[in-house]
């Protein structure tokens, strides 16, 4: 089912976002150069906004490396005309009405740290 794929990635992805960091260089490295591939697909950015929405308190500094890296995505692939481009990040109509509704209701639940 598409669920269990989908905690699957998220899964990875939360991996992935603790190994951005590690104090070895090489691993975060490599887990950076996996994020950068990882926004390029479509469902990417709804991903990383389940892991910020998390309230798993263990995971504070992966869910706030998951805020940062949604808000350069955010910034960097909203705007598809932009000048500079978007990095390749793909935001599709689908993730876009997703990102905007649960947005909202997100805000309402995460610690203040996270919101800056």
């Amino acid at each position: 089912t598409n669920m269990s794929h989908d905690q699957a990635s998220v899964d990875q992805l939360r991996t992935v976002l603790s190994q951005t960091l590690s104090p070895d260089a090489d691993v975060r490295r490599s887990a950076e150069q996996h994020l950068s591939q990882a926004q390029k697909t479509a469902g990417h950015p709804l991903h990383v906004l389940r892991i910020v929405a998390s309230n798993d308190a263990a995971d504070a500094s992966v869910r706030q490396s998951a805020a940062v890296h949604f808000k350069n995505i955010v910034r960097r692939g909203w705007d598809e005309h932009a000048e500079g481009g978007t990095d390749g990040i793909v935001i599709s109509p689908a993730d876009r009405d997703l990102i905007k509704r649960n947005l909202v209701e997100l805000m309402c639940t995460v610690p203040p740290r996270i919101q800056s």
